[in-house]
């Protein structure tokens, strides 16, 4: 079996044109051709004679055997050696072309192949891009196991209306070219299987196999509607692919049909497949797309309503049967006056095929409208540029360069908890100058040493003037609220604002929330409405260590107190998911049609619904009492909030610079309305400790620049820089110091 941690097993169907979504269903369904019947095969070591594909080709001289033809795994009737590619023809009658309503090809394929039809091609995966020539001797795009020996069902192709037409009354040649990844590769799968849909009660063919399910037959629907058409290509992993897609959202009419203009969107996108173990273990995939000119360029625009941008990910709930839990969860951070990626439902339709109720929501990255901090580029690398903004991510690393994220120096302050892994996310690691990959990473590391420090909650010098500590507040409320068992570890995001906008780190947006609200077998009580998510050491440590400041702990209580006398009360919440479930109404039906999971585990479903009602019925159940649990243990402990609570802001007017650099040559700048006597200048490091201090001459009143002595001895990391007058602290500044810019 060929795995490697590669991808496979993902739908590709062939375009199907709008009418026929819309036509009569066949009587049933038979097969025409399938593994077992005979055929002729040939085993290329040169380019392939011409016509080999059709009806009229003399194969005399062909090898016979039965499909299908390959080696490895036990799946084929023929074996043959170790081989780059195969060719099999397939001969089948047709006595009366009336009959014959629809066609559709299941290949049960290791590597990829294209078929033809009396010489035409009809279908195509893993091999080049439709209609494109093929070598013999060619490699498929990638690996890809057969999906019948990994009990999933095969990859499925929806035979176009027009390639219909080159069916003969008579003799029929179905040919197949079958490719493997490599010489080397440890099995060939070449298991083909022919259905029609026959338009007569009459049985003229052979019996469907157990698996074998009658394509859905789609009218219209009240929610927007997507088509997309990827002109006969297979969705990878990564590159993206360039596509069609089509949105159509009839507001005024209502129901949106398939043959309606699309009347959002029309024109070009890029697509590729997106998730991880969803990728390999769900049937319905989720997409990453780009929206583009025709040129390929970005084409910022609005889709239902959402801010214009290019950057969307068209999420198809699966494993979560209540199809809510993503949606709700963005939805509550935004009634938190937050921002969290906008959501919107609809209905797809890829290559001709039914794919059921997905969400459209927007992509976390730097945008006025999204992630709204200052957009850097890679010349904004000055003192008062290169403060920000950045998005951080604290995901999985697979899959990518050692150079795109690196692990904390800096040990947690608990032996169980591991050191944080940070990754550059927006702006990428190759879209970021060296300068600022640098900058950020020591600021960060910096913050981590100060949480670390053992005067971490100092209200001067803590945490507090570099944190949006009430997005952190926030964020906890959430993951521990929906129980996240991916809660702070993965898909985790911060970014750090320019300087000039307050230059604090702020937590979020939230991301991936599939796995909440008690879905989920795998992770001991995280599926129970007790306990916390925060404290498990599995976790960045950085949530236990606020919880030991009192400062912080009360302003959660006091959030808390708030959010669950409005946002959070358990009737808004069942409201919220009353009318969600409303509005997608029939599409439930339509979507558990064409996925019929319920009644059924799917990993890693903690419980299992007989009906829809019911997994809305246990979702509801499990919020009231993850409420209950809460607030029994965050409720009514809300102290009243006094001037000492409030964070003290660094002054507008004080300035250090340049910053960040090496400490060699530095320059404070600062106003004054009055004379300042018994002057003094404290550097401190996250610890607290005074590293120096030099008093200075007493100062008029006016704007002053002091030069700081030569620090560049000291180690890189962040310092605070203070003035004082007779012991006062007047103003207060971060410097950071970075040796090699």
């Amino acid at each position: 079996m060929k795995r490697n941690g590669l991808k496979y097993g993902y739908y590709l169907l062939l375009p199907l044109m709008a009418a026929a979504l819309n036509a009569q269903s066949p009587d049933h369904w038979e097969t025409i051709l399938q593994p077992g019947d005979a055929c002729t095969y040939y085993l290329p070591q040169a380019p392939l004679p011409a016509g080999w594909a059709e009806a009229g080709f003399d194969d005399s001289l062909w090898l016979t055997g039965t499909g299908g033809v390959g080696y490895g795994d036990g799946d084929d009737n023929t074996i043959i050696d170790p081989a780059i590619s195969v060719c099999c023809r397939y001969s089948f009658h047709i006595d009366d072309l009336a009959f014959i309503e629809a066609l559709i090809l299941d290949m049960d394929v290791d590597d990829g192949f294209v078929a033809y039809l009396n010489g035409t091609e009809i279908a195509r995966f893993n091999l080049g891009t439709e209609g494109s020539p093929v070598t013999w001797d060619q490699s498929t795009d990638s690996y890809h196991e057969a999906p019948l020996s990994e009990g999933r069902n095969p990859v499925r192709f929806i035979i176009q209306e027009t390639h219909l037409e080159g069916l003969l009354p008579g003799l029929n040649l179905l040919a197949l070219e079958v490719h493997n990844f490599g010489i080397s590769s440890s099995d060939l799968s070449s298991n083909a299987y022919l259905h029609a849909g026959i338009a007569t009660s009459d049985n003229l063919f052979s019996p469907t196999p157990y698996w074998f399910t009658e394509p859905f037959r789609f009218d219209s629907t009240l929610l927007p509607l997507m088509v997309i058409d990827t002109r006969g290509q297979s969705i990878p992993d990564e590159p993206r692919i360039i596509a069609h897609m089509g949105l159509i959202n009839n507001t005024v009419e209502g129901y949106n049909k398939p043959s309606d203009p699309c009347n959002v969107y029309n024109g070009q996108i890029s697509i590729e497949l997106r998730g991880e173990s969803s990728l390999d273990l769900y049937d319905k995939k989720s997409y990453s797309i780009e929206t583009q000119t025709e040129s390929g360029t970005n084409n910022n625009v609005s889709l239902l309503g959402l801010p214009s941008e290019n950057d969307w990910v068209l999420y198809g709930p699966y494993g979560d049967k209540s199809l809510l839990r993503n949606v709700i969860s963005y939805r509550l951070f935004e009634e938190m006056e937050r921002y969290a990626p906008r959501t919107r439902f609809f209905e797809l339709i890829l290559n001709g095929e039914y794919m059921g109720v997905y969400v459209l929501i927007e992509k976390i990255k730097v945008d006025q409208n999204r992630v709204d901090v200052a957009k850097i580029t890679p010349d904004h690398i000055s003192e008062s540029d290169i403060s920000g903004g950045y998005i951080l991510r604290i995901d999985k690393t697979t899959g990518m360069e050692p150079a795109e994220y690196w692990e904390s120096p800096v040990y947690p302050p608990y032996s169980n908890f591991p050191r944080i892994t940070y990754q550059y996310y927006d702006p990428k690691y190759d879209e970021l100058a060296l300068e600022q990959r640098q900058y950020i990473k020591n600021w960060i590391n910096a913050y981590d040493q100060l949480l670390s420090s053992i005067n971490f909650d100092d209200p001067e010098t803590g945490y507090r003037n570099i944190t949006d500590v009430g997005s952190f507040i926030d964020i906890m409320i959430l993951n521990e609220f929906n129980k996240d068992v991916d809660a702070y570890r993965l898909s985790n995001y911060l970014y750090k604002e320019k300087d000039t906008d307050g230059g604090r780190l702020v937590s979020g947006p939230p991301w991936d929330y599939n796995l909440i609200f008690g879905n989920n077998d795998y992770a001991g009580d995280v599926k129970e409405t007790y306990n916390w998510v925060y404290t498990k050491t599995i976790n960045p440590y950085w949530w236990k260590r606020f919880m030991e400041d009192p400062w912080f702990r009360n302003l959660l209580y006091c959030r808390w107190e708030a959010l669950s006398e409005s946002k959070l009360r358990e009737d808004h919440l069942h409201a919220m998911i009353d009318s969600s479930v409303r509005y997608l109404g029939e599409a439930v039906d339509r979507n558990f049609q064409k996925w019929p999971i319920l009644d059924t585990y799917v990993w890693p479903n903690s419980y299992i619904g007989q009906t829809y009602d019911e997994e809305i019925g246990f979702l509801k159940n499990w919020i009231s009492g993850r409420l209950t649990w809460i607030d029994a243990q965050w409720g009514g402990r809300c102290e009243s909030l006094s001037e000492q609570l409030i964070i003290d802001k660094t002054e507008t007017d004080f300035r250090i610079y340049p910053n960040p650099g090496d400490f060699s040559r530095v320059e404070i700048s600062f106003g004054t309305e009055h004379p300042l006597t018994g002057l003094a200048v404290t550097i401190l490091d996250l610890k607290g400790r005074t590293v120096v201090h030099f008093e200075r001459e007493p100062l008029p009143p006016g704007h002053h620049h002091l030069n700081l002595p030569d620090c560049s001895h000291l180690p890189d990391g962040i310092y605070i820089i203070r003035v004082s007058e007779n012991s006062d602290w007047i103003f207060t500044g971060k410097y950071l110091k970075q040796s090699s810019r």
